[in-house]
């Protein structure tokens, strides 16, 4: 299967067992265009948007506000379900985006 987008810093897959896309390598906010439009995609396709970055060694504010704006835009029942591991630190750095108060996205950290 092919990916939805590669460049040196970043690869950008389909999930096998679920809907949703995975993220391997560095995400930086030049990514945002390109991560953006998949994730759109999803939304139409599914209520649960999954966005495994289970696999990314960084990743940018700006990607960040970009799943923030996303996520706003959700109506429930659907939901961004966003898995990293928690090397991320992205508790902290999703809580001073508002995630804590957005009911259609979700953090997992492992």
């Amino acid at each position: 299967m092919r990916g939805y987008f590669a460049d040196e810093l970043l690869l950008m897959l389909p999930l096998y067992d679920t809907p949703g896309v995975r993220l391997r390598g560095e995400v930086f906010s030049s990514h945002r265009g390109p991560l953006a439009l998949v994730l759109t995609e999803e939304a139409a396709r599914t209520d649960e948007i999954v966005l495994d970055l289970t696999d990314v060694r960084f990743i940018s504010n700006a990607i960040l506000d970009i799943l923030t704006v996303l996520a706003r835009r959700l109506a429930p029942p659907q939901c961004l379900l966003v898995k990293a591991n928690a090397d991320l630190d992205l508790r902290e750095r999703t809580a001073a985006r508002g995630w804590n108060e957005i009911a259609t996205v979700r953090l997992k950290e492992s």
